[in-house]
């Protein structure tokens, strides 16, 4: 076997846990619907229906983080799907509130409408949907949300709020309540299919039940490891297929021209693999700074991955229906996905003495 043919095969698991054999078929057809998500109309929900109808939606985070690494080796999109679902899930876990029927088979969507807190937090901007109180500890929520995923039928979304007396709290909506419009972002590179939008609020009552939380410092601690982490295994996954790609694609010229790289790419997967396992072994314990660290790390590798798959790959790569153009541009969606590149990077750089991370 050769050197590239075991780093090829290490780079299909991250060695966390070991999938249940049912979840292969599934997979095995995320990869085969992937250029239909990207091109053609096809549903990344056909996937998630089918993870949660083997009941795995609702795993704890080690087959989590699993899952989705192999989800985005497939199809990122789908994985992207996976995450918003599951980051919500998590909302509800931490808060101890009950998930809305159907969202643990994958019947029922959930969306995370949750950036605007965390960039609060880091002092990037403001909450933009306002709460007023109204009877028995309901609200009444306006506001625009400028991006959010899976707003598909009968979908919930949680989000955070603020009153203009200073307090924040965290609610759930229906996709499909009164006085809640969505406009769909079409027209998005690899993303077409996951039913992002613009979310517009006008005076939409939240009853007392699906206000979640009103401590929303103690929320973001308890929620922050679970989605940064999903989101580093997401592009970790992302990357290991454009360096097996790369590593397929490439003849003697181009690995000797590109050993480098080569080797860069194979050693800076492995190193953040291991750092990846640790943190979510020690999801309880690990630092907000190491959550940064290993989701910025993880989608900088992303890019130089996929360039790398072009540089081999070479014209035919450049046709919108190859793999190699749809995981470049997946790819290419990282820097903006929040937390953005230069959310991380400030966050790191130490900007603000109580910054923290989020999504």
């Amino acid at each position: 076997m050769t050197a590239e043919a075991v780093a090829v095969d290490e780079r299909t698991h991250l060695g966390l846990a070991e999938l249940p054999a049912k979840a292969e078929p599934v997979l095995e057809a995320a990869q085969e619907r992937a250029r239909a998500v990207d091109r053609e109309g096809g549903d990344p929900w056909d996937t998630l229906r089918e993870l949660g109808g083997l009941g795995l939606l609702s795993a704890p985070l080690p087959p989590q983080v699993e899952l989705i690494h192999a989800l985005a080796r497939r199809c990122t999109a789908t994985a992207f799907s996976l995450w918003g679902h599951r980051s919500a899930l998590e909302y509800h876990r931490v808060t101890g509130a009950e998930a809305p029927a159907g969202a643990e088979a994958g019947t029922t969507a959930l969306a995370s409408g949750m950036a605007p807190a965390y960039k609060e937090e880091a002092g990037l901007g403001e909450i933009p949907l306002v709460a007023a109180d109204s009877a028995g500890g309901a609200l009444v929520v306006s506001g625009v949300l400028p991006w959010c995923s899976n707003l598909r039928p009968g979908a919930w979304i949680v989000l955070p709020v603020r009153f203009e007396d200073g307090r924040r709290a965290i609610v759930r909506i229906a996709r499909d309540a009164a006085r809640v419009a969505v406009k769909d972002l079409v027209g998005l590179a690899a993303l077409d299919a996951t039913a992002s939008g613009v979310l517009r609020l006008e005076q939409v009552a939240v009853p007392a039940h699906d206000v979640l939380s009103h401590d929303v410092p103690a929320f973001r601690d308890a929620a922050r490891a679970a989605f940064l982490l999903l989101q580093s295994g997401m592009c970790l996954g992302l990357a290991g297929a454009a360096l097996d790609a790369a590593e397929a694609a490439a003849d003697p010229v181009g690995r000797g021209v590109l050993a480098e790289e080569f080797g860069a790419g194979q050693e800076d997967w492995e190193v953040l693999r291991r750092d990846l396992s640790r943190a979510v072994e020690d999801a309880a314990e690990v630092t907000p700074h190491e959550l940064v660290r290993v989701r910025l790390e993880t989608a900088l590798l992303v890019g130089r991955a996929t360039r790398l798959e072009q540089k081999t790959v070479g014209g035919r790569g450049y046709a919108l229906a190859s793999d190699t153009s749809r995981r470049a541009r997946e790819a290419a969606f990282l820097p903006v996905q929040s937390p953005t590149e230069i959310h991380l990077r400030h966050l790191l750089a130490g900007a603000g003495e109580n910054s923290r991370s989020g999504t």
